[in-house]
């Protein structure tokens, strides 16, 4: 264990400085990133501008869109593909053998690839906050934004726990790309990344209020812009599905490892 920070800070260092040498790869993606917002932010406030009367108040559905593409970079995930692969090919090999825990070093590359592409898009965010500044409220009360953070690391953790499980897949099938685009589709569906949630009917919120997607992104945009229930149901469920997930993915791995035959090492 003593060696396990020091580990984690060279291999954090590592992929900063692999994704610096990549700066035009990462500001093109932050650039797609938050268009998308952008755009419905614009479809948005073009129809309440021709009277159409959303669900929630204007400044609250203006504030998800400008907050959206930053909750979103901080709770993503890109792992299962890298270690689905590391899996076939015997990449994981070197990492099972060496003292510290095989994961480290995605959990590392996650954590660095999101600082980069923060310091990147935090400018542009921060202009189409300036932009439509008017309608932007952002809490006062030191509680919802302690609140807000404790959401948005459960919901990162959350979202790399599920993503590493679809990885794991790897273990027992030749090909997991099929089960990574169908959850990546219901992820981005469930979790209003493409609609908000709270722009959903009644009863279709109500039916997909406790299901684990909605806490990777949702949630956390809720809490912040004070559009969530934020009732102790829901942070329990929150508190559940990371355990849960936890619990199920130190299941799943120890049980790849040991079958995993290094295939191709």
């Amino acid at each position: 264990m003593s060696t396990l920070m020091p580990t984690a800070a060279a291999l954090v260092g590592r992929d900063l400085t692999v994704t610096l040498t990549n700066r035009a790869w990462v500001v093109l993606l932050q650039l797609g990133a938050v268009t998308p917002p952008i755009v419905s932010l614009l479809v948005w406030t073009g129809a309440v501008a021709r009277g159409a009367t959303p669900p929630v108040p204007v400044d609250q559905l203006v504030t998800w869109f400008v907050l959206v593409a930053v909750v979103s970079m901080v709770t993503s995930s890109w792992t299962a593909s890298f270690l689905a692969e590391d899996i076939r090919t015997g990449g994981l090999s070197i990492w099972l053998v060496r003292p510290c825990p095989a994961l480290l070093p995605l959990a590392a590359n996650n954590a660095a690839e999101k600082a980069v592409k923060l310091v990147v898009l935090l400018p542009m965010v921060a202009v189409l906050a300036l932009v439509v500044h008017d309608q932007v409220r952002l809490p006062s009360a030191p509680a919802v934004w302690a609140a807000a953070l404790g959401a948005l690391v459960c919901a990162a953790v959350l979202a790399f726990v599920l993503d590493v499980l679809i990885g794991c897949l790897a273990f027992w099938f030749e090909d997991v790309d099929g089960v990574q685009g169908i959850v990546g589709l219901a992820q981005r569906l469930l979790s209003g990344a493409v609609v908000p949630l709270m722009l959903l009917p009644s009863g279709v919120q109500g039916a997909v209020r406790f299901q684990p997607f909605r806490f990777t992104l949702a949630f956390p945009l809720e809490v912040l812009t004070g559009t969530a229930t934020a009732g102790a149901a829901d942070w329990l469920a929150l508190l559940g599905w990371t355990g849960a997930s936890l619990g199920l993915l130190a299941l799943v791995w120890s049980r790849g490892v040991r079958r995993y035959e290094a295939a191709g090492a």
